[in-house]
């Protein structure tokens, strides 16, 4: 189709936004409170910040795409802005826990254990099975290349699987087909 590069260049414009948004969300936690980046109700504000930019972004690319904006073409566009985004949202958390504040990583892997350790208990856990999950906990760098990069995949299969849903609601029947 003559017009994919201009879809394709409105998603991957998107998936820069949701980036730079992403870490600039990230650099204001880090500012401001560490301790927040443990909290599940910030990662349930990451979610609705994603899909949202997503929505728009594909918004955009429907109405900038001049044929029928087939469930391929709208899938396509979502994963492009979720592929962009989450990379450079990912890179950026490799960067500053390994290089720019490696103190920063540990203080967040101890409140993880913390957190980890009250909610074990909580859900009277015995004690050699906290301490077997903490002590994997602190043996393994979760800020590590490896660990960061299949986490990105886990999210993107994560994510994945809601664009396929959000591109039933932005795709157009063919109506060319026969």
């Amino acid at each position: 189709m003559q017009n994919s590069p201009s879809f394709k260049s409105t998603a991957s414009t998107y998936g820069l936004t949701l980036g730079i948004i992403l870490v600039l969300f990230f650099i204001l936690i880090y500012t401001f409170n560490l301790e927040l980046i443990t909290k599940w109700w910030l990662k349930l504000v990451e979610f609705f910040l994603i899909i949202v930019i997503a929505l728009v972004g594909m918004s955009k690319c429907k109405k900038a795409f001049n044929g029928t904006f087939t469930y391929k073409y709208s899938f396509t566009s979502y994963f492009i802005i979720i592929v962009i985004g989450l990379s450079i949202y990912t890179l950026s958390s490799y960067l500053l826990f390994n290089f720019i504040d490696p103190d920063a990583a540990q203080y967040v892997l101890d409140e993880t254990i913390r957190m980890s350790r009250n909610m074990m208990e909580g859900f009277g856990a015995p004690e050699s099975e906290i301490d077997k999950a903490i002590a994997k906990m602190e043996s393994e760098n979760q800020f590590s290349l490896s660990n960061q990069i299949m986490g990105l995949a886990i999210t993107l299969i994560f994510y994945s699987v809601i664009g396929l849903l959000l591109a039933l609601i932005f795709r157009e029947k063919d109506t060319t087909a026969a």
